[in-house]
């Protein structure tokens, strides 16, 4: 289990290597080293219900497949 951020970029950005870097070096400098994500992923879309609310458990059950349980 490790810490990973999921984020749908605003319109005219990309997910290049330089955009995670500039994401990374913004985020050193509001929390602490120990809340950093190890990785950042991208989607297009979060899963969202109707009132705009964020499905969190959608966002995570793609990266539980194949696993027996959570943590």
């Amino acid at each position: 289990e490790e810490i990973k951020a999921v984020i749908e970029l605003r319109d005219g950005w990309e997910p290049t290597d330089e955009t995670t870097e500039t994401i990374m070096t913004w985020l050193r400098s509001q929390i602490a080293r120990q809340k950093l994500p190890r990785s950042i992923d991208y989607t297009t879309e979060m899963p969202r219900d109707p009132n705009g609310k964020l499905y969190k458990r959608r966002l995570r059950d793609p990266y539980w497949e194949g696993h027996d349980g959570e943590i």
